[in-house]
């Protein structure tokens, strides 16, 4: 326990100096060799070896992907199509952005990304219908983060590569428990504003009602045709997940193309050569964290810190269920200081190997550690969804998290059921793979 002692201490202790997360992930695990007495020659090798995996490509693919789609004039046809389809219902404009949100979830796979896309977008909108920005501010956190649950997602090949799970798998164990979660916000949303919002009086007619959606449908489906591309090939054997993002990008570059031609112009606020850029140092990012995590994934196999981990909890209780509860209560303070890729690379070394130990369905558990992981995405100090739809909105923090109170309650919820029924994560893996 002292290897593990020490290299938390040394990590927190950069983190708080403002160290970045990957250096101090590093410098705590060769903390931790040190205290161990482990031959720290295995370290250079060791962050090679994270490095050296072919289903790592599917990571620089996806994150490019994801940014050519949310930024080639998709969302703003994602936003009329819904609204076309949900417009009449009561307090509209809150379940349109949540649905908005899951829809380019299975565009873009990042959370952040799709609060920065949809804000843009609903955030004006919503302020002109009446909207408190304060509410607005704090919708657009909570369900920002369905953008990973709906897959696919980077933070999902994450934790694939760190279980050994099939990436397709992994992906479709969050894909109910979002869909589960973007209900209830609905849900929320209706009970805090619909329900008070005036009806539409104005008569309905189904062929004008049929006829907007027909106007909206082809431009919106442009952006739906990559995810069926996806998961159409995946399943049909016609490429790996990994080689998918290859495919995803060469659409979206496509897409782009028809759809916003000023997508391509160098100099353009959007243009190509930029986002690559932008892609580019997103991936490096995360691969120095995988690289450096892969130095405590060594620690802790070599200095037999998991077995000492499972005797000591095993030593307390054998109940798979009171595991989980401790885990879910780790992760949502873990959540709470780390962004979600870091906190996988860091944590799965550790408590899949329990989860193991305590006869645990990985891909049951991958869905309980994505979801706990992306509620700290709302949940200062360091809530990257919260801070970036207060940027949008001008909002402070102090402010919005009086409503945002609703959604941690839906979230933690989703996260019960979730955690202790197992099927809602596990059924869909199932029956597709």
């Amino acid at each position: 326990m002292t290897i593990i002692i020490t290299f938390f201490v040394i990590f927190i202790a950069l983190l708080i100096l403002g160290v970045p997360i990957g250096f101090g992930i590093l410098f705590g695990g060769v903390g931790g060799f040190l205290v161990g007495g482990m031959n720290t020659g295995l370290i250079a090798p060791a962050l090679l070896a994270g490095l050296d995996s072919f289903p790592l490509v599917a990571i620089p693919t996806f994150i490019f992907a994801g940014d050519l789609m949310s930024h080639g004039g998709i969302s703003s046809s994602i936003v009329d199509l819904v609204r076309a389809v949900m417009g009449r219902i009561r307090g509209s404009l809150g379940a349109v952005t949540v649905a908005v949100c899951m829809l380019f979830g299975a565009i873009t796979g990042s959370s952040v990304a799709t609060v920065s896309a949809v804000g843009g977008i609903m955030a004006p909108e919503m302020a002109k219908d009446g909207y408190d920005k304060n509410y607005i501010t704090a919708l657009l956190a909570a369900a920002g983060f369905l953008g990973t649950l709906i897959p696919p997602s980077v933070p999902g090949i994450m934790y694939a590569l760190m279980s050994g799970e099939s990436v397709t798998a992994v992906w479709m164990s969050t894909l109910v428990p979002g869909i589960v979660l973007g209900i209830t916000y609905m849900i929320a949303n209706f009970l805090m504003i619909g329900r008070n919002s005036e009806k539409n009086t104005e008569a309905f007619n189904l062929t004008e009602y049929f006829a907007e959606i027909g106007r909206r449908t082809p431009k919106a489906l442009v952006a739906f045709i990559m995810p069926l591309i996806i998961f159409g090939g995946v399943y049909g054997g016609v490429f790996t997940a990994t080689e998918a993002g290859i495919v995803a990008v060469v659409y979206g570059i496509i897409a782009g193309w028809f759809i916003y031609p000023k997508f391509f112009k160098m100099k353009s606020e959007v243009g190509l050569y930029r986002l690559t850029k932008n892609s580019a140092l997103s991936c490096v990012s995360i691969c120095i964290l995988i690289g450096m995590s892969t130095v405590v994934s060594r620690m802790v196999a070599m200095g037999g810190v998991t077995d000492q981990i499972t005797e000591f909890l095993m030593g307390i209780t054998d109940n798979p269920h009171v595991f989980l509860l401790v885990v879910n209560i780790l992760l949502i303070i873990v959540g709470m200081f780390l962004e979600t890729n870091a906190g996988i690379l860091l944590f799965c070394p550790i408590l899949i190997p329990l989860a193991e130990a305590y006869g645990i369905d990985l891909i049951h558990f991958g869905a309980v550690l994505l979801l706990n992981l992306e509620i700290g995405l709302m949940t200062p100090p360091f809530a990257g969804n919260l801070f970036v739809a207060c940027k949008i909105t001008n909002c402070t923090i102090d402010k919005v998290l009086p409503k945002l109170m609703p959604f941690y309650v839906c979230a933690i919820i989703t996260l019960i059921v979730v955690t202790y029924v197992p099927i809602v994560s596990t059924w869909l893996p199932g029956i597709t793979g």
